[in-house]
Formats: C-alpha cells, structure tokens, sequence
C-alpha cells in the first residue's frame, strides 16, 4: 500500500471515532439519577410561610397581663421581670416584679392584645396536620424532628410538647404558632433557641387554654420561650422558667415558683425572610423508598 493511501485510512479512521456519538450511560445510573431528581423535588418543594411580629403596643412591657392573677404559695416564690397587671389579685404576691404592678388592666393593654391576636390569626401558616400534633415530632425541611426554623405554623387541634423532650427553635426570625386547640408542653419538656432565634420574636396564639408543664428543679436558663396570647387562661407549672410574655387579658394566670422575664430582640423586618423547605411525614417515607430504590438497582448493576 502506497504511503499516500495509509494517510488517507488513518484520517478516515480518525473521523470515523469522532462521529460516534457517545454511549449512554447504563440503565441502573439514569434510574439513581432520577431518583435523585425526584428526591430533590420533594425536599424542597413545599416551603413553610414566613411570619412577620405583630406589634405588642402597650403590652410590650408585661410579664403578665390577666383579669384573675392567681399564685401559688409555693417556695421558692414566683420571680416576674418586666410590669404586671391584674383586676383580681392573687393570695400571695410574686416574691419580685422588677416594673409596675396595674390593678385593673387598662383598657388599652386589651385593645393592643387584640390587635396582636388578630394579626397573628390573619397570617397565612404552614399547616402541620388536621388534628393534634407534637411539635417535637414535627420534620421540617431537612432538619430533625423538632428543629423549627422560622415561620408561621398552624394545626387543626392542639399542639403539645412531649413530656421530657425538647423543641428547638433554629435561626434569626419570626416564628408564629396557631394550634386550633390548646398549647400544652409536658413535664421537664423545653423549647429553646439556636443560632440567633429571639424569645421576643416568637408568639403563640392557641384557640384553646395553655399549660405549660412542670420542671423537676429550679432552672437558670428558660425552659419556655416566646410570647403566649390568650384570653382562655395560661398555666405555668411549678419551677417552669419562661422567657417571654404570659398575655390573658380577659382570662386566668396562674403561676407556682416560677421565673417570667420580659424579653428583648433585635427588631425583625416584616416581610424579608426567606421561605424555609418544609417536607411533610408522607414526603420522608417516600424519599427514603426511593433512595433504597435507588440503591438497590446500583447493586444489582454491579453484580452482573
């Protein structure tokens, strides 16, 4: 063969390889990457409903505002660090209030919790279930159970704290809780902050009473936090340690050795938070199905 016709079936060679088209990749690897896809799609979806912070107006100051103010005389006596007020007093007194004690409420201090509560109840809410629900068991987004991140979150029946387990609350916003029943917190249960979440900036609005459970010992640090509105009568179990606002114009207060502390925050602009990824209970088990899925056609492609 002639050098000049070697040179040619090389070139022809060469284009040959260029023009073939790649080959796909294997079966097993485009059904994992759909997987994936579909895994993705259902993680971040369904995002929760940011909230804004109503204002408190002149309940801004209140560690307690109640029609009937009702205390145990229970040692050690009941610490409150912000005002007062009351139309019917309690037996025994706070052992300290650090602002001003009002007898009765003013009418004005009604007038601002009602426009409070109506603004938290016109927010539009990420619903977390039809009927009663734990919050402690509650996934949202990627985070484990119980880790909320800001948001305004509603139920269709009361949402409670699992006795002895804990709820964290999870970044700098506001966060609104609206159970269409009662807000219940078990015994030596907590509801703490992380990474720059504000107890001033956290509000609950229950349709129902709240009570808020025992602790077994005094605790220097809060095991409740945020800001209570409601007039159907608030329950502060013994040694129970909130940092927030107890606001039942209308209704009962009840408090045994316990510490209220008004809180302070950063104000937070309404209407700049980013929505958060909320993935519901149904949307876990099928991402974790499809993932096994996944993992199992992996195998079996290596295996042949």
């Amino acid at each position: 063969m002639s050098e000049s016709a070697v040179c040619i079936q090389r070139i022809s060679t060469l284009r040959g390889k260029r023009s073939r088209a790649p080959s796909p990749p294997p079966r097993g690897t485009r059904v994992v990457r759909a997987i994936a896809l579909v895994a993705l799609t259902l993680a971040f979806g369904d995002a929760a409903v940011a909230a804004t912070a109503p204002s408190l107006g002149t309940t801004s100051t209140f560690g307690i505002v109640s029609s009937t103010f009702t205390n145990s005389n229970t040692a050690p006596q009941t610490i409150i660090n912000g005002d007062v007020c009351y139309t019917t007093a309690p037996t025994t007194p706070p052992l300290t209030t650090s602002g001003t004690t009002t007898t009765p409420c003013a009418p004005a201090t009604g007038v601002d919790q009602g426009l409070a509560l109506a603004d938290l109840l016109g927010q539009a809410c990420t619903s977390l279930g039809a009927g009663a629900i734990a919050l402690d068991a509650v996934v949202i987004g990627l985070n484990p159970p119980g880790v909320i991140p800001p948001g305004c979150y509603s139920s269709g029946g009361a949402m409670n704290v699992t006795l002895s387990t804990t709820v964290t609350l999870n970044g700098a916003g506001v966060y609104v809780f609206r159970p269409g029943g009662a807000l219940n917190s078990g015994d030596n249960s907590s509801v703490v902050l992380a990474n720059g979440a504000c107890a001033g900036n956290v509000f609950w609005a229950p349709v129902g009473a709240t009570t808020l459970g025992a602790n077994a010992a005094l605790s220097a640090t809060p095991t409740f936090v945020g800001n209570i509105l409601d007039a159907a009568g608030i329950t502060i179990g013994h040694f129970a340690h909130l940092s927030g606002r107890a606001l039942a114009f209308g209704g009962t207060v009840t408090t045994d050795a316990n510490t209220i502390t008004v809180p302070t925050c950063a104000q937070v602009t309404a209407g700049v938070q980013v929505p958060v990824p909320a993935l519901a209970t149904w949307a876990m088990s099928l991402l974790a199905a499809l993932t096994a899925l996944g993992g199992l056609i992996a195998i079996g492609r290596r295996s042949r």
